[in-house]
């Protein structure tokens, strides 16, 4: 603990000096007499003095937690001797936002005395950071001196992206054999009805239609579809990004990542994830819920890295992105070497769709709206529909999402068009 004289100390012992200096040179000795009392205090504030004793104690109510849950912050402090005024503030991260109670508080301890300070903040955005770093300042009872420290926080508290619930999510084209939701066009051990066909030999009882049975006389057996689940990779473009922290495009798009994944996670089917940026990460695709744990922890980390070298994804093993799955990527589109990506899996036999995020609509919330920027907006989203025409042309699905709109409304517009090729088909 550091202890220095108060900065309003500093500004009254100036204008001591000023008129200790005024009284000198004019020869006015009333200037000097006012001024030489006043000095008296700070003889006393120089006089060697203990540091405060008191005791800290910080606790959070949760270590984990999701975008737009609170977070309460108890902190306990205990004193040893008398503090006329101790000060306590707690800086937050920038996507924070006190709801109950404030981050700053000025105390007045008595020996023995123990006091609680509570508040409560909201966390925007996905985050990681370290409550309890606190900063303390204590007061003399002069007013004249104070004392200074650091505490340092130890517990790591980790804000993930929210899980939203989605009904509709882009259809896989092809399965994979495990057990899933899923109706595969091969029959098995299932429970959506197929086909009817006659009885043959080794055909099970309990398989027999015995409605067509008893209308045609002989014996009729229904084929039921197996259920089969898929192998999901989410790709996230982190080359580049528009709009501030906690609305920028990335964060849409890792919003909707987190919302993905789940939706797929209970569907029984397998998730990965690939963040295609400055380097290459991935997360191997799995099932369960450890898997939704482990997306959305690489999903917190997830930042922009622009790089001018471009990633092969060709250097991603068979495991991590196989041959069947369906690719999810997740982009702004303001590079375009993420279409070129995109673009290789297209030519390589993939099931690729892209959910774009608007870039114009995050530039416009961020912006002030003038006719400039206005216009250019405009211009700006002509040549986006342009390029998203272009890649419908090419054969890619394409979903488009407006951030003002909510994300099921987007993706429910794309499994309409799946059931009209299906029922077309």
């Amino acid at each position: 603990m550091s202890s220095r004289i108060a900065p309003a100390a500093l500004s009254s012992l100036t204008l001591i000096g000023v008129a200790l200096f005024l009284g000198f040179l004019s020869g006015r000795p009333e200037l000097i007499l006012v001024a030489v009392p006043l000095c008296l205090p700070f003889l006393w504030a120089v006089r060697p003095m203990g540091c405060p004793d008191y005791r800290l104690s910080h606790t959070v109510s949760s270590t984990r937690l999701f975008e737009g849950e609170r977070l309460a912050v108890t902190v306990r402090l205990t004193s040893s001797s008398h503090i006329p005024a101790i000060e306590l503030l707690e800086p937050l991260p920038p996507s924070a936002r006190v709801v109950s109670g404030a981050n700053r508080a000025v105390f007045t301890l008595w020996p023995g005395q123990e006091t609680r300070w509570h508040y409560e903040f909201e966390c925007r955005g996905r985050s990681r950071f370290t409550p309890g770093t606190l900063y303390v300042r204590v007061w003399e009872g002069s007013g004249l001196r104070l004392y200074e420290a650091y505490h340092p926080g130890t517990t790591a508290v980790a804000v993930y992206p929210r899980v939203a619930p989605l009904r509709h999510v882009p259809r896989p084209r092809r399965t994979q054999t495990s057990a899933g939701d899923y109706v595969s066009p091969a029959f098995g051990e299932g429970l959506e009805p197929g086909e009817i066909r006659p009885f043959a030999p080794g055909d099970r009882v309990r398989h027999v239609n015995w409605r067509a049975s008893l209308r045609f006389g002989k014996l009729y057996v229904t084929q039921h579809h197996l259920e089969r689940n898929a192998d999901i990779v989410l790709m996230l473009d982190t080359l580049a990004q528009v709009g501030t922290p906690p609305a920028s495009s990335l964060d849409l798009c890792v919003g909707a990542a987190s919302a993905l994944a789940g939706a797929y996670l209970a569907r029984k089917d397998r998730v990965g994830l690939i963040e295609y940026g400055g380097i290459l990460r991935w997360v191997r695709p799995a099932s369960g819920r450890p898997q939704l744990e482990r997306v959305l922890n690489a999903l917190l980390d997830a930042q922009v890295m622009f790089s001018y070298v471009t990633r092969d994804l060709a250097m991603v093993p068979p495991r991590v992105l196989p041959s069947h799955a369906l690719v999810i990527g997740l982009s702004p589109l303001l590079d375009s070497r993420f279409l070129t990506a995109l673009g290789d899996l297209v030519n390589r036999g993939f099931d690729v769709v892209l959910l774009s995020v608007s870039p114009i609509d995050v530039t416009r919330m961020s912006l002030a709206c003038s006719p400039v920027e206005e216009l250019a907006c405009r211009l700006w989203s002509l040549e986006r529909q342009a390029q998203l025409a272009d890649l419908r042309r090419q054969g890619l699905r394409v979903v488009e999402w407006h951030p003002d709109h909510p994300l099921e409304l987007a993706l429910e517009g794309l499994s309409r068009n799946w059931r009209r090729r299906r029922v077309a088909a």
